[in-house]
């Protein structure tokens, strides 16, 4: 029985040693820049992703999307070990996803994503002077725009009033024209005529007398 043992105990051993070693484990995302789901005051200029072993430059992808889909990120990742660095364009507020996909040492790729909030716009954006300029000359435009429809509106008003002018005047200038003298005047002349026919016909008919 001893005999047996000893062989059943190296054939054990035999098992172990000729095994193959047990396959490490894929290298995983320990730690991120924003962290996954967190709510920020103000937007990030990059995104940090931390793995838990040295990653390769070769096929590093890092893509930040907002709630349209579109990227903003700025160039490509910054490998530096276990650290992947990227760039990201000024941010408004709103909610943001971070797509990630690396390859880890041993020549596995790995994938995931994580998202975070940012409640208020880049430092950038927002600027004192730029963002208030527009608006002073948006207000200005509107303010220098409200004159011109007053004053054009104040033109048809000179034209309308100076339109009767020339037509009372002329209407007045005509009924003078046509009445001439007065009506007193007329039947004075008349009156004289008429005399001066008398007078004339006296004369004539002592002249055939």
């Amino acid at each position: 029985m001893s005999r047996l043992l000893r062989v059943a105990v190296l054939a054990l051993l035999s098992l172990f040693l000729l095994a193959p070693p047990a396959a490490q484990a894929h290298d995983e995302l320990i730690a991120s820049d924003p962290q996954d789901g967190a709510t920020l005051d103000d937007a990030p200029d990059e995104v940090v992703l931390t793995f838990s072993g040295r990653i390769s430059e070769l096929g590093a992808q890092v893509v930040l999307e907002d709630a349209t889909g579109a990227s903003l990120v700025e160039g490509g990742p910054l490998v530096d070990g276990e650290e992947v660095e990227q760039d990201l364009a000024d941010l408004a507020a709103g909610a943001y996803t971070v797509l990630w996909r690396v390859t880890s040492e041993d020549g596995h790729p790995i994938s995931g994503q994580l998202s975070f909030t940012v409640t208020e716009d880049d430092d950038d954006s927002p600027d004192g002077t730029s963002s208030g300029a527009p608006a002073t000359a948006t207000e200005e435009g509107t303010t220098a725009a409200t004159p011109p429809p007053t004053s054009a509106a104040a033109t048809p008003e000179p034209t309308t009033s100076a339109t009767p002018a020339p037509a009372t005047g002329t209407t007045s200038e005509s009924l003078d024209d046509g009445a001439g003298l007065p009506v007193w005047a007329w039947v004075v002349l008349a009156l004289g005529v008429l005399g001066l026919l008398a007078l004339l016909g006296r004369t004539w008919a002592r002249g055939r007398a």
